[in-house]
């Protein structure tokens, strides 16, 4: 089968769709993600060398 213009701007398209979804589903995921790293460390005691 011909490559034809519209066929590559659909795909293009089609990828472009792809690519947004996994942006928009990997950035809900961090949201998710993120800890309270005052909580997540409250019974460890650090020690800093300054």
């Amino acid at each position: 089968m011909g490559d034809t213009k519209r066929g590559r701007e659909r795909k293009g398209r089609t990828k472009r769709e792809q690519r947004d979804r996994y942006h928009i589903r990997r950035t809900l995921e961090a949201r998710n993600r993120e800890r309270d790293f005052e909580e997540l460390y409250e019974e460890t005691e650090l020690e800093l060398d300054i």
